[in-house]
Order: structure tokens, then sequence, then C-alpha cells
């Protein structure tokens, strides 16, 4: 039978002062060193200890063995294993995605101090006390602690300790939660002071007049209508520097890294999420072309992107394999001049009707008829004439059909049809062929920053509408903001919109200084994307059946919300991927 560690979570035990920054450093240690025991009871039921990578570890009791692994040893964990305990695996990710939320936001509550110590306080006091009743899934799925094979004595120890528990009552209590909102309705919701350096803080300026100024007013039309964001605005883009900002100046971009781009795409997803999306998937492209692209590759697309000349479409996922692209039945024959014959269906492909270019992944075949030898999947680089009203798709092997979705309008999403195309040799991404998948995760990281990035914009256009609407909105002889349900549901909101911020930006800043960013962008887009539902769904109640119009704003940004659960993952692809991540990783 499976040993049990006997390994407990402790806390120093001197008293937390509600007033001491000691206090919420110690809350947000005594949740992470909980997390770190489920986190080694569950590595004892899913890594396979008969695998050849974990030989060494034969013989040894599990319980001690896994303690603290070497780096030197890497652990494999059993698919088989970590399916079956799958609701365990995701309640560790939630539970560390709000881990790492909690300490980006005291971090910048130290930075920025004022009311952003509150909110942080807030957030963090709140985590605590929920805790108690299971990890929140989103959705109202908890799962309970049990799961995480946390026994209840170890829970009293940690987040139950007196000191934890009275701190947590004062910081994260109704009233405390409340009284963010009452203050924020009067001094305004707190921002990112003393966060960004003065460049970012400058494009997130200028891109907020921006917005405003062109594509607020536009967001309405284009959503009632399911319309194509303006070519003309497209263009202002371009020259306002949008699509530049991340790509390196030797590319004909600014250089100023993906913290400076995270802001701008944060900024348009707040005035229309489909605004943010196209900057976000430009972004996407130009990054795989600079990770991976070839010379020539490089030189023909890198200064269109960054000069937003050239559009660009990812044609990733399938009808039948959405994120398990390391399955996709497209098929790129190589021929006996060196180029492919591509044939396949690719579904909800955004903003592929305007496109110049489409990275379209594809399983590479050698030739030789049936004798053909799987090479793993590619991605090609394919270029292609922009479409035109009632000629959407005019080349040749190329057709697609229109995917109306319910929010995130503005770009179209389409499910192509590939039939034969022809690409020569230079369409090959890279080198070398089957490197497909590899190439995608590397991108991906910084992808999902930019999705995070798209969630806070949305989430922040929710909760200042919420406020606003609260604020103004009278009701039986009162303001909304004055019914103590609604001031703790927006003051909640005030941090958890902040935390999702924060894990963004940490996320950024990791991607720009050269650190793995990996994990903590899965977090942040995990995070931000709850976050948006979350604000959306409080915005609309607030609004009450006015709200429900097919026509308002709350409809269309609870719509968008929506859709950002599927963005570059889904949320359990996501929690997924974090608990491997987290499983396989050495305990710190």
């Amino acid at each position: 039978m499976r040993a049990i560690r006997e390994q407990h979570a402790t806390i120093v035990s001197r008293k937390l002062e509600a007033d001491s920054p000691g206090g919420m450093r110690e809350a947000i240690t005594s949740v992470e060193q909980l997390a770190r025991v489920a986190r080694g009871r569950l590595r004892d039921r899913v890594v396979d200890v008969g695998s050849p990578t974990n030989a060494g570890l034969r013989g040894a009791p599990r319980s001690a063995s896994f303690v603290r692994p070497s780096a030197a040893v890497p652990l494999h964990v059993s698919r088989m294993l970590l399916d079956r305990h799958q609701l365990a695996a995701h309640a560790l990710a939630h539970l560390y995605a709000e881990i790492e939320a909690c300490r980006s936001l005291a971090s910048w509550a130290c930075e920025a101090g004022g009311e952003a110590r509150a909110v942080a306080e807030a957030h963090a006091g709140a985590l605590v006390l929920s805790l108690r009743g299971g990890v929140d899934l989103g959705s109202g799925e908890i799962a309970p602690l049990g799961e995480l094979e946390l026994r209840d004595d170890e829970v009293a120890k940690a987040i139950g300790h007196p000191a934890v528990t009275a701190w947590a009552r004062d910081a994260g209590s109704g009233a405390a939660v409340a009284a963010l909102a009452r203050t924020a309705a009067e001094q305004g919701i707190p921002g990112c002071g003393g966060a960004e350096d003065e460049r970012v803080g400058w494009i997130r300026h200028n891109m907020r007049d921006f917005v405003e100024r062109l594509v607020e007013p536009l967001a309405p039309e284009i959503h009632r209508r399911n319309g194509l964001i303006p070519e003309s605005i497209v263009r202002r883009m371009g020259e306002f520097g949008v699509f530049r900002l991340a790509t390196a100046p030797e590319h004909g971009g600014d250089g100023l890294g993906a913290a400076a781009m995270a802001a701008a795409v944060e900024e348009l997803a707040r005035g229309s999420l489909g605004f943010g999306v196209l900057t976000m998937t430009a972004s996407i492209a130009a990054d795989l072309l600079a990770r991976s692209g070839t010379d020539l590759q490089r030189r023909t697309w890198l200064p269109r992107i960054a000069a937003g000349e050239a559009r660009c479409a990812l044609a990733l996922s399938e009808p039948a394999y959405g994120s398990d692209l390391a399955r996709v039945a497209t098929r790129a024959e190589r021929q006996a001049d060196g180029s492919y014959l591509i044939t396949g269906k690719k579904t909800w492909v955004t903003g592929a009707s305007r496109a110049d270019l489409v990275l379209t992944l594809a399983r590479t075949t050698t030739p030789g008829g049936q004798g053909q030898q799987p090479l793993g999947p590619s991605l090609f680089a394919i270029a292609k004439r922009r479409g035109a009203p009632g000629a959407d798709f005019p080349d040749a092997g190329i057709a697609g059909a229109e995917l109306r979705a319910l929010g995130q309008r503005g770009m179209g999403h389409y499910e192509l049809r590939i039939e034969g195309l022809q690409v020569g040799r230079e369409a090959l991404l890279g080198e070398r062929e089957g490197e497909g998948i590899a190439q995608i995760q590397r991108s991906l990281a910084i992808g999902r920053v930019y999705a995070a990035a798209c969630g806070v914009g949305v989430a922040q256009a929710a909760l200042e509408l919420a406020l606003e609407r609260a604020r103004t909105r009278v009701q039986f002889g009162s303001q909304l903001i004055s019914f103590p349900r609604v001031a703790h549901r927006i003051g909640g909101l005030i941090a958890r919109v902040a935390a999702a911020r924060q894990l963004t930006r940490a996320a950024a800043q990791a991607a720009d200084t050269g650190q793995s960013c990996e994990l903590t962008s899965a977090m942040a887009k995990l995070f931000s994307s709850r976050a948006a539902w979350d604000a959306a769904d409080a915005c609309m109640q607030i609004h009450g059946a006015n709200g429900y119009a097919e026509s308002s704003v709350p409809a269309r940004l609870l719509l968008d919300a929506r859709s950002l659960a599927f963005h570059l993952g889904t949320r359990e692809v996501l929690a997924q991927g974090i608990a491997r991540a987290l499983l396989e990783g050495s305990l710190p």
C-alpha cells in the first residue's frame, strides 16, 4: 500500500498583526506550504516509478523519495494516472495559480503602496477564508481538499492557525472587501501605479486614448452586425505602432518586449476583444517567425507584420482534434521536387479571410505512395491573397465557411478546406520537418501572456461599467453601491482583476528577462479568463434586465468573456499542463 507522507505544513507561530506587511506574506506562505504538501501527495499517486526515467527510484520508500527530488533526476508523470486523478491535478493547478496571483499582487502592493495594499490584503484574506471549503475551479465547481489528500489537522495547522485565521477574517472580511468598492466609487479603481516602467506606462496611456477615440465607438456596431474591423482602423493601428512593439528592431520593430505588447493588448481588449485578438494573433505569428523561421521568411514577413501591412491567421485546430495538436490529420505530402501538397480541414481559424499569411500545422510525409512514413506535424507559412466581400478565399486550393460565433467579433472565424494546395519548400517554417509542435509550444508561452492580457482587458471593462452603474443607479432610495452585496461583489472584482493584471505582468517580465514563462503564462491565462467571466457576469447582474438586452455592452462583454475560456488552450487543457509541470518539476 502506498506510503503516506508525514510531512506537515508548518507556519511561524508569531502573531500576525493586521497592520503589518508580514501578515499578508505569512498568510500566503501558509497556503503555499499547504499546496506543497498536496503537490507531494499527488506526486506519489501519479509518478510512474516503473518507467525507465524513474528507474533509479525503484525500491526506495515513495514518501521518502519524493520529499525533495534532485533536479538531476527528472520525474515522469504517467498520463494514465494523471487522468485518473484529474480532479486533484486540476485543483492543484488552480491552487498554485491563486498563490502566484497573490504573490504578484503583494509585490505590486509593496511597489505602489496606498490603496494597493488594501486590495492585496483583501484578496489574500479572501483566499485563505474560502480555501477551507475547497479549491474553486470556477463556474461553481469546488474540489474538496480531501481530493488532494490533505488532512483536517494539516489544514488546521496551516490556514486554520489562529493567527492566520484572525488576520484573514479581518483583511478578507465582507466589510473590508466592500470598502474597496466604496473607495473606488469615490477615488477611482487603483491602477498600475508603481508596477510598470515609464515606457510601458506611456504606451498604456496612449493606447487608452486611441481606444476611447477610435475603438469604443465602433465596438457595438461591429458586434451587432458581426462585421469585420474596418481596414482604415487597422491601418491606423499600424501607423500608431501597435504591431511593432515586441518585434526586434532589425525586423522593423521597437523591441520593447512582451510587457509593452501586453499593456497594448489589454487596452485594446478593454475597448473590444476583437481588436485585442487581432493584435495577439499578429504577435504570435511574428514570434513564430522570429524564433523558428528561416532568414528568408523573417525578411519577407516580419517587417510587413510590424508595419501592420500583413494580416496573419493561425490554422492549428481541426474538427476532430482541438487542443490535441499532435494528432492533426491534415497532410503535407512532400513531392519529388521538394514542394508540398497540403490537404485537410482546419477549424476556428480567426481572421482567415483577410489574412495574407496563414501558419498551418500539417502532418508531413515522405513520398512513396502507400509506403509513406509520417514525420510528425510541421508548420507551414502559407501566403494567400486577401479576401474581399463575396470572395473570402480567392486562391485555388483553399475554401472556407464562416463560423458565426456568439462573441469576440470583428475578425471572423472560419473552417478551412484545403484541397491539394501546392506550396514550395520555402513555406516550411524553419529548416527541418516534424518540428511544428515544438515551434508552437515555444511561441504559445508568449501568446498566452497576450491572451491573459485580453482577459484582463475584458475584466477591466466589465469592472468599470459595473462600478459606474452601481455608483449612479438609485434603487429603493439608495445608490446600488450602498448595498453590501453589490459593494462586496465589486470589491472582490477589484482585487481579482488587479491580481490577474499583476500575474500577467509577472509572466511578461519573465519573458522579457529571458526566463522561462511557460508555467507563469499558463497560470496567468487560466486566472485572467476566470476573472473576465466573473467580472462580466457581475456587470450584467448589476445592470439587471437592461444588461440582458442583446444590444447592451454588458451582454457583449459576457459573450466576449466566455470565448476567452477557449483561447490558446481550454481551461481544462491549461490546468492539465500546469499540473504536469508542477509535478515533474523539483520541489522548492
